[in-house]
């Protein structure tokens, strides 16, 4: 993120683009009407200033753009003049009057932000970088010579100003979009207008050429961009999802449609406004994909189908609107967070198998609605009753999930078995091609199996009360329920008593797992059972700043002790003692696979043969949670994949722990890596693990807020920023999965 941007206002002063080598990006900006123009460089990998081109001008920018070879930036401005600036030494060239005045009268509207004066709207560079062609709001286009600056050729037709011009990818050739609703084609040699486009129905802010210059794109404040035809002028298809603006004052609407652009291969076109940047398939017509970034550097990435990509918050900002009823992109998270489906659709593959249902039809089985009954648990009870029913609202009832200060207590749901086989499956085989025809094998039979995640049947109308263990203070009881298919969550609804109950101390319980030795041994690692040796110690030693020695415990379990059976064993041993005051971590370094829709952590029994016998579902990592009482738990993840970690492995591990992390209202850490990148470590571990270790060494940089303690999110996010800038030295990109359901506490005090 290039902050200082973000920082400017006014809809004239902010332009933005990068070099033509794609390593640099420039900010020209002008924060207020007294404020200079400031021209800056960026460095595109690491995001920090280069260069600041300070100047003496302060009228209004309204454009810029820079040469195709990277020498020149122009920037156009009310005045009607062009400024020339020289990108290596960031000097000031020359400034020129390129556009005469005009009236007010001959735009559509008015207002100080838009007053016409002599705006230069619109500079395009020729591919050869000789010319340059600048349009304003006097109707006129011209051509200069980059090298002089001097005017060679007018092109008149347009009746009113010019807002978009474009060269054609052979020089020879120019279309322009105006305010008189039309495009205009040019021939550069002459200054003829060759032919006119027609049938927008608003002013033309953005046109471009396709890489072979056959074909066209309009932006307009119509709220559609069109393909054009260049031999014939013909309308050959409209796309339309932007809307047509929103309201900055009582008198000035934003444009629909900002910016239009093809990819390289021209399959693709790319169109910008309304606050979101879309992606369309010019064969179909159909959108691909809407982008959206909002002001706090939050942002998302949806389908046409509405399976997304977001950041932590970003889907908070969005909600689908279906018969005038708004659903908060939240209640979807379950089963349409696909960071590996988005990006798959983005790359241009295929898709059609891995869709099991879309958004607008998951929408016709709207959720129940649930209501808490009052709580009436005394004061000094251990225990309160907690009763709620769930009531279908057209869509049934599938999974009900209650929760305790943010913890899941109680639930049914479970995803769906894969299917069992007893054939030999090397673990370097489960790549992501394996993955992904592994999910598209799975038949749809009936409405039901849509979503990952199966229930009992619960009718139209479900009652239940459960028993709690109250804990010392306020207590927030949180219950929301599915649609029958499991595909739409409802809202959740929330409950608080407070109980004085004598508080307890706390104790702390670890349990640390790391396999390097598996039945399989072509899958054997080298640093597991010492990162599990090494947190455990770090935990234990920073612990001792939060707790009593004697109530801080912890189990390690390694190699050829990692089998299932003891596993399970060891961790309902822990819950029988863990009370819900109690903070649990649980720590895996090993191999973990991914198979259609569950994640399965492999034990050291784990021959090559995929079976219940030697994995750890994610059906079971949730009965673990749940069966743990704690309402503060960590689950760290660092394990490994053979068969390789691709952008589809990646994202659909984050999705899976995402959902997960989301269900059981806890906090989870986990980093995909491959075996190679497991093998090689890092100083003498795993890599994601080093930098655990060095945000649990009393680490004051890890203390984002300054109040001398470490919690659960600040651990995590040093710990991830920490390992994708490591990563990035040594030659391979690795970014954990840092997710926060859970209430954030204190993993340690700064000594």
């Amino acid at each position: 993120m290039f902050d200082e941007v973000e920082s400017s206002i006014g809809l004239f002063n902010v332009f933005a683009f990068f070099s033509p080598d794609g390593k640099n990006a420039f900010s020209v900006v002008k924060t207020t009407l007294t404020a200079p123009i400031v021209i800056k460089k960026w460095d595109v990998e690491t995001g920090k200033e280069i260069k600041i081109f300070k100047t003496p001008l302060y009228s209004p920018i309204t454009e810029s753009n820079i040469s195709y070879n990277g020498k020149y930036i122009l920037v156009g401005n009310m005045e009607g003049e062009i400024i020339v600036f020289n990108v290596e030494t960031g000097t000031h060239i020359k400034t020129f009057k390129a556009h005469s005045f005009v009236t007010v009268n001959s735009l559509p509207f008015i207002g100080w932000l838009f007053t016409p004066g002599a705006t230069v709207k619109s500079i395009a560079f020729s591919p050869d970088n000789k010319y340059v062609l600048s349009g304003g709001y006097d109707k006129i286009i011209k051509l200069w010579d980059l090298e002089s600056m001097k005017e060679i050729r007018i092109f008149k037709g347009h009746t009113s100003g010019i807002l978009s011009i474009a060269f054609s990818p052979d020089g020879k050739y120019a279309v322009s979009g105006s305010w008189d609703t039309t495009l205009k084609l040019w021939d550069i040699a002459t200054g003829r207008e060759i032919r006119t486009f027609s049938g927008h129905a608003d002013g033309i802010y953005s046109v471009a050429f396709s890489p072979d210059g056959k074909f066209a794109l309009s932006g307009s404040w119509d709220a559609t961009v069109k393909l054009w035809d260049i031999a014939t002028g013909k309308e050959i298809k409209t796309f339309i999802g932007h809307s047509k603006g929103y309201e900055l004052t009582n008198w000035v609407t934003a444009p629909g449609v900002l910016s239009v652009a093809f990819t390289h291969n021209g399959k693709y076109a790319v169109s910008a406004g309304d606050a979101s940047v879309r992606i369309w398939d010019i064969a179909t017509g159909k959108e691909l994909a809407m982008f959206i970034a909002f002001k706090d550097g939050e942002w998302i990435v949806i389908t046409s189908e509405g399976y997304y990509n977001a950041s932590e918050k970003g889907a908070q900002y969005l909600s689908v609107k279906v018969e005038n009823k708004k659903y908060d992109m939240n209640l979807f998270y379950d089963v349409f967070y696909r960071p590996d489906i988005v990006a798959a659709k983005l790359r241009g593959e295929d898709i059609k198998d891995l869709i099991t249902i879309t958004m607008q039809d998951a929408i016709k089985s709207p959720p129940p609605v649930v209501e808490i009954s009052p709580i009436t648990a005394s004061p000094t009870s251990p225990k309160a009753k907690v009763c709620y029913q769930a009531k279908s609202t057209g869509g049934g009832i599938g999974e009900v999930r209650l929760f305790h200060n943010g913890k899941l207590i109680e639930s049914d749901g479970y995803y769906k078995e894969t299917a069992k086989t007893s054939d030999k499956m090397q673990l370097a085989q489960i790549n992501s091609k394996t993955i992904y025809e592994d999910m598209r094998s799975v038949k749809i039979k009936e409405k039901a199996e849509l979503s990952p995640v199966t229930t009992k049947s619960k009718g139209d109308v479900f009652n239940d009360c459960k028993e709690i263990e109250a804990v010392s203070g306020e207590n927030e009881i949180s219950v929301t329920a599915f649609n029958k298919d499991n595909t739409v969550q409802g809202y959740m609804q929330t409950a608080k008593f407070t109980s004085a109950i004598k508080p307890e101390e706390p104790h702390l319980y670890i349990l640390s797992i790391g396999i390097d030795q598996y039945k399989d041994s072509t899958i054997n690692l080298k640093y597991a059972v010492k990162d599990s040796k090494d947190i455990k110690e770090r935990i234990l030693k920073q612990a001792e700043t939060l707790y009593k020695p004697q109530h801080i415990h912890n189990i390690t379990i390694t190699d050829k002790e990692a089998t299932k059976t003891n596993i399970i064993s060891r961790i309902n041993e822990l819950s029988s003692k863990i009370k819900p005051t109690d903070s649990f971590i649980l720590f895996v370094a090993g191999h973990g696979i991914l198979l259609q829709n569950q994640y399965y952590m492999l034990t050291n029994e784990y021959d090559g043969t995929v079976n219940e016998g030697t994995m750890i579902s994610s059906n079971e990592i949730v009965e673990i949670s749940k069966k743990i009482k704690s309402l503060s738990q960590l689950f760290i993840f660092d394990t490994c994949h053979a068969g390789g970690v691709d952008y589809i492995v990646s994202g659909l591990y984050d999705a899976r722990m995402s959902v997960l992390a989301k269900k059981m209202g806890l906090h989870i850490y986990a980093s995909a890596n491959s075996k190679e990148q497991a093998m090689d470590g890092y100083q003498g571990n795993g890599l994601f693990t080093y930098t655990l270790l060095d945000g649990l060494n009393n680490n004051k940089n890890a203390d984002k807020n300054k109040d001398n303690k470490i919690s659960l999110t600040e651990l995590g996010e040093y710990s991830k920023q920490t390992t994708t800038d490591i990563s990035k030295k040594i030659g391979h990109s690795q970014t954990p999965l840092i997710i926060n359901f859970g209430k954030d506490n204190a993993v340690y005090n700064l000594r």
